[in-house]
């Protein structure tokens, strides 16, 4: 997705909302689902993210989800996510929120460079982090329900998680299709195995539901220093917490599926969390990434060749994790082995 000149009235409201002169903007991602700038405001530049609802029909949902969760999050958990500084939103147009710009190293980004045991350090630090958000939703449980329940957006229920389903089963074979986020999943991806689906997804419907972040991805924890920031708190939903330690330990930078694998069960024995819940978590995350790593790939193949080809990378470590996890539920081979060949048939050539 390109970044074209920015709204003017966007623009000016934002700089109104930080008191502070005119000041360049520049693009500062190309890959996600909103527009992100960097204000070169002083003593120090701002992170501007744009919502628009010609790329995203929800976006008044997310904007107003974000805003709200990183106000909350800064009164009483400083340094955990980005201080929000100014919002406006201009209703059916835009919505925009300016915050603190906590630095550009992903953990994504780390994990690519580092030493096993600087992975494990990092590995201790995410938990630590997610450890202080865990805590915030004690004593702001009602608040943070509320907020999230605000729309039936990004809740984890069986008509979610087979859209989600659905939407990868289509998008693997083909990255431009785009299904509509309200149809029928079987209408979707008619040919997909359903019957398998709802044995993945089961362990996900039936366990306890806590505040999760709903994407705790190395993409969205960002090194500030010797801690790290997480970022994009729009998808905040109640669910399984096994999904955000899906998020986490599925990434490919952790190392070859097998072992990340056995250090995720560990980690989840930690936490005393169900593993058979985090094996159906780690699934539909799984399979959703390489989807997404499949779209992404496709759209940026000119606009941003290097991140492509790092989209198509990760895309073959997912598929292998998806059928590591999907292995832990299904243990009839048959059975199993028909769902590895209905994925097989839809994964990329290249």
């Amino acid at each position: 997705m390109t970044n074209p000149d920015v709204p003017h009235d966007l623009r000016t409201a934002i700089t109104a909302g930080l008191g502070s002169a005119p000041a360049p903007w520049r693009p500062m991602a190309t890959d996600g689902r909103h527009r992100l700038w960097v204000v070169e405001t002083q003593p120090h530049p701002v992170v501007v993210k744009g919502y628009l609802p010609g790329i995203d029909v929800y976006y008044a949902h997310r904007w107003r989800r974000e805003e709200r969760a990183l106000d909350l999050l800064h009164r009483y958990a400083p340094g955990l996510a980005p201080q929000p500084l100014a919002a406006a939103h201009a209703p059916g147009q835009w919505a925009a929120l300016a915050m603190q710009h906590v630095g550009h190293r992903s953990l994504a980004d780390s994990l690519s460079t580092t030493s096993e045991s600087e992975k494990a350090r990092s590995l201790r630090t995410a938990l630590e982090a997610y450890r202080r958000f865990q805590a915030i939703t004690q004593p702001f449980g009602p608040m943070l329900r509320a907020l999230a329940y605000q729309s039936d957006l990004d809740r984890i229920t069986r008509r979610t998680l087979e859209r989600r389903y659905a939407s990868a089963f289509v998008r693997l074979p083909d990255p431009t299709a785009s299904p509509a986020p309200t149809a029928s999943p079987q209408r979707t991806a008619p040919a997909a195995p359903w019957d398998l689906v709802d044995t993945l997804i089961k362990p996900l419907l039936n366990s306890p539901r806590r505040i999760v972040h709903n994407g705790f991805s190395p993409l969205n924890l960002i090194w500030n220093n010797d801690r790290l920031v997480v970022i994009d708190w729009e998808t905040l939903a109640v669910a399984p917490p096994e999904i955000d330690f899906a998020d986490l330990l599925t990434f490919p930078g952790w190392g070859s599926p097998d072992r990340a694998a056995q250090m995720s069960a560990t980690v989840v024995a930690d936490h005393r969390l169900r593993l058979d819940t985090f094996w159906a978590a780690a699934a539909e995350r799984s399979l959703t990434y390489a989807a997404t790593a499949h779209v992404r790939s496709h759209r940026l193949r000119t606009a941003n060749p290097p991140l492509a080809n790092t989209y198509r990378q990760r895309l073959p470590r997912y598929l292998d994790w998806f059928h590591l996890a999907a292995a832990e539920l299904i243990p009839d081979n048959p059975t199993r082995d028909r769902l590895r060949d209905t994925v097989a048939a839809l994964r990329p050539s290249t």
